[in-house]
């Protein structure tokens, strides 16, 4: 009985909690948490190259800015989730523009070169059903494969995450702020929903093949012109077929999902516990939980090869994939809120630095907010966030962390500089990139 208590009564305290600040605040980020993050390789159809850049997804280092949360689901086949002809009239799924297009107008060997993704997102959806791979996050948030062995504690990493879990450098810069880094400790009520997945799928085409068959569109509306006209408007697409055919390009595709964890969530995980630590037949993976959609993005990078590069081509394609994995993962926090990560700024010698730079995108110019944490009158208890600055990138000391940059740009500094009043800043404080 005793050994119950102190497992229920933590998810009781933590329940009761989550409940008392969701009345006093609408907007539910807690104070220097980290979102967690899992990713999936999606693996379609076979393309040249494709070990190599499947080589290279898996040397792709982990966005530092979120916490680790990978479990051994760590790829899809899409062929093992094929939708039926039933499924597929039951969704309404129509083939994709594109996919069309290209088929009209090419030869088979390029027709398909620009995937038609129309269906992945519902082969994604019976993937995670199939699969429970909702409960499989969630376990691994309590351990539940632990439950009722000696010294379990369903909280533990609740309870690392609940401070700033950051690198090394970022707690050092946590420690100058006012309240340090022992006070900075959280129940993590908003940790797990934050919690979230996103899949990619590459590809590596010929931009001869892609050419040829934009080539073919533009050539049969030139042939329905006549005289001068039709002479000019083939001219003019030849022209851009010479212009565009040279290389390969990296396509990246990423659907990004969210854990749908709330109240009942907490409640009906605490109950199985219960019953399962009174001596009931249990099954944990029976916890009704779920995603929620956030959105999907697309990047494309140009592969090129040089005589005066000294990579392989082999190094070329796997530089150029992992760039492009970055690129996506920074248009899908561009474009949603809730997947944007938050970063320290360094106040040093009256200028505004953060250890962010171009592998999130920055180019000069882009726009953050500074954020100052809110703290509950009566407990404490850092609750939120409220803006207090906003500060811009400066173009003249941009930090290029990509993947491969040291080889090839040769930088004397590891922050970007940002332009804005740093008087009443101070390191530690918070910044999130405005739309």
């Amino acid at each position: 009985m005793k050994k119950n208590t102190q497992i229920i009564l933590p998810l009781i305290l933590l329940f009761s909690i989550q409940f008392v600040f969701a009345q006093k605040i609408k907007e539910e980020i807690p104070a220097y948490q980290r979102s967690s993050l899992h990713n999936i390789l999606v693996v379609g159809d076979a393309f040249d190259n494709s070990d190599i850049v499947a080589n290279a997804y898996q040397t792709w280092p982990f966005p530092d800015k979120y916490n680790d949360h990978r479990i051994d689901l760590n790829s899809v086949t899409l062929s093992d989730y094929k939708l039926t002809d039933e499924e597929i009239e039951q969704l309404g799924i129509k083939k994709s523009g594109a996919g069309k297009l290209l088929s009209g107008v090419a030869s088979e060997a390029t027709a398909g070169i620009i995937a038609d993704n129309s269906q992945v997102k519902y082969e994604l959806d019976k993937f995670i059903s199939s699969k429970k791979l909702p409960y499989e996050l969630v376990n691994k948030w309590f351990v539940l494969d632990d439950f009722g062995q000696e010294g379990y504690n369903p909280l533990t990493l609740i309870g690392e995450r609940g401070s700033y879990s950051a690198s090394e450098e970022d707690k050092t810069i946590a420690e100058t702020t006012i309240r340090g880094v022992t006070d900075l400790k959280n129940s993590g009520k908003f940790l797990i929903k934050n919690t979230f997945v996103v899949f990619t799928k590459l590809n590596f085409v010929s931009n001869e093949a892609v050419a040829l068959a934009i080539k073919g569109v533009s050539d049969a509306v030139a042939n329905d012109l006549t005289g001068l006209l039709r002479d000019l408007a083939l001219k003019a697409s030849e022209k851009i077929y010479n212009k565009t055919r040279e290389g390969y390009s990296v396509w990246t595709t990423a659907w990004l999902y969210r854990l749908d964890w709330n109240d009942e969530s907490f409640m009906s995980l605490g109950q199985l516990m219960s019953k399962k630590k009174s001596g009931e037949n249990i099954d944990f993976s029976s916890l009704d939980v779920n995603f929620e959609f956030i959105g999907d993005e697309k990047a494309t990078s140009l592969v090129t090869f040089s005589l005066k590069e000294k990579r392989t081509e082999q190094q070329i394609i796997e530089l150029s994939t992992v760039r492009n994995l970055d690129k996506v993962y920074s248009k899908l926090q561009k474009k949603y809120d809730v997947f944007k990560p938050k970063s320290p700024i360094i106040i040093k010698d009256g200028k505004i630095y953060a250890q962010i730079g171009m592998k999130e995108g920055l180019e000069g110019g882009e726009s953050f907010d500074v954020l100052e944490e809110i703290a509950d009158p009566e407990t404490y208890e850092m609750i939120g966030y409220k803006k207090i600055a906003t500060i811009k990138v400066d173009k003249k000391q941009i930090w290029d962390n990509r993947f491969g940059a040291q080889d090839e740009n040769s930088q004397d500094f590891n922050m970007t500089l940002f332009k804005g009043k740093a008087k009443k800043l101070s390191s530690g404080m918070l910044i999130m990139q405005k739309k």
